[in-house]
């Protein structure tokens, strides 16, 4: 130290600073952390600028241990308090997620514009129109699914059983039911023997059976449910008439130039036939464009013939492959059904390879796996999980149940699994 000072102030070593440092934050005896609003986390000041103090209030601090029970959770933003952090709830916690997507105060089955008829229905007598049925479909939604009561509200309101299928008895309703009644029943538990089905047992006696065993029912039952509902047809496309496919073929660019040459060769010669002062002779002037003219009208008389004829052949060729045979239960027994013979409240049958035919939702299975891309244009798998256990998850609050699917839309192939779903839209009101 000697040797320094005896140097030119310019020569001199700069002094290191001294390091206090403050034990305050972990003796026992005093109160932790005094002061605590003096001072600001983000910029202290201090007086003396040589010496390093190190601050009382840090972030990591708090995680420090002692017998005063320091808070260990640090303050989100500078400045602020450490127990606010504490006494606010997480984002996650300020939302009751109950599993369906909050709407407000908007109705879930509230029709569509242009869609009004659909929900009304005279002399309805089962709980559901035909338009609120659609509303968990299209698209799909698991608060219209909620609003009806869920698979027990479907199975209550129209008039089904998720076990035994419709019953082969029934002609009318002679009972109707409200559409609280039905919502209701969503509320009571669920029986699990009634919602387990052996869908294996149940596929191999449907298979056991002839094609179209069902076909000897009588046109006179389901009668409130055919009107109600409708039947599982679409309407047939329009085909095009004769006279439509004859003036097609005459767009043939080969037939227009033959046109334009036959009007000319027949106006030249009926101009030269009686427009001027015939020699002797037969007046045949004109025939050369007649012969051009009939040569087109047959040309096109056996085209658009052919293609009238073809398009018939389609017709039926297309009847006849649309109208496949599925599994339903009736009556508590498994049994072959023509596609166009399903109705609403049927329980359909599922398998690997099986192209749905009608809009509905599943009830139970094992491993049911969807392919929806030709209906959604979705090139994922879809899984999907029994309606039961869908509203399980919405009443214990399950926060991954937008997840869940338990529905089924018509042209969707199942890819794996077995399974039962309760129909709820055929015909022109399903979504395919």
């Amino acid at each position: 130290m000697e040797n320094s000072t005896s140097r030119p102030a310019s020569h001199r070593r700069p002094q290191t600073p001294a390091i206090t440092v403050d034990t305050s934050a972990i003796n026992n005896e005093q109160e932790p952390f005094p002061n605590v609003e003096d001072h600001s986390p983000t910029s202290p000041t201090f007086e003396d600028t040589n010496t390093l103090a190190v601050p009382t209030r840090t972030s990591r601090a708090q995680s420090w241990d002692s017998n005063k029970s320091h808070p260990t959770q640090s303050p989100t933003t500078p400045g602020s308090d450490p127990g606010d952090s504490l006494r606010k709830p997480s984002a996650a916690g300020d939302s009751n997620i109950t599993g369906t997507t909050k709407n407000g105060n908007i109705d879930p089955l509230s029709p569509d514009p242009g869609e009004e008829q659909l929900f009304t229905v005279v002399n309805n007598p089962f709980a559901y129109s035909p338009g609120q049925l659609t509303k968990i479909i299209n698209p799909k939604s698991l608060d219209a699914f909620v609003a009806l009561g869920g698979l027990p509200g479907l199975e209550k309101g129209l008039c089904t059983d998720r076990a035994a299928g419709l019953s082969l008895d029934e002609a009318t309703i002679s009972d109707p039911i409200s559409f609280e009644d039905a919502v209701a029943a969503g509320t009571d538990t669920v029986n699990p023997k009634k919602a387990t089905l052996d869908v294996n047992a149940i596929a191999k006696e449907a298979g056991s059976q002839p094609d179209g065993s069902a076909r000897n029912d009588s046109d006179g039952n389901f009668g409130d449910r055919k009107r109600v509902f409708g039947e599982n047809l679409l309407p047939e496309r329009k085909s095009k008439s004769f006279l439509e496919l004859a003036w097609i073929a005459l767009q043939d660019k080969v037939l227009i130039l033959l046109s334009v040459a036959a009007v000319i060769s027949l106006a030249l010669g009926l101009y030269q036939t009686f427009g001027n002062k015939h020699h002797q002779g037969a007046k045949v002037e004109w025939v050369e464009g007649v012969a051009i003219v009939v040569a087109i009208l047959i040309v096109v008389i056996v085209g658009a013939a052919n293609d009238w004829q073809k398009e018939r052949q389609f017709r039926k060729l297309n009847k006849k492959k649309e109208d496949r045979i599925v599994k339903v239960i009736r009556s508590g027994k498994p049994t072959n059904l023509s596609i166009h013979r399903v109705l609403v409240g049927d329980v359909m049958l599922l398998e690997a390879g099986d192209v749905i035919p009608v809009d509905g939702v599943y009830i139970d299975g094992h491993n049911v796996s969807c392919d929806e891309s030709s209906a959604t244009g979705e090139s994922d798998l879809i899984k999907k999980v029994p309606a039961a256990a869908v509203m399980a998850g919405i009443r214990e609050g399950n926060t991954n149940i937008k997840k869940l699917d338990p529905f089924l839309i018509s042209g969707a192939r199942i890819l794996d699994g077995v399974g039962t779903f309760l129909v709820t839209a055929v015909g022109q009101n399903s979504s395919h």
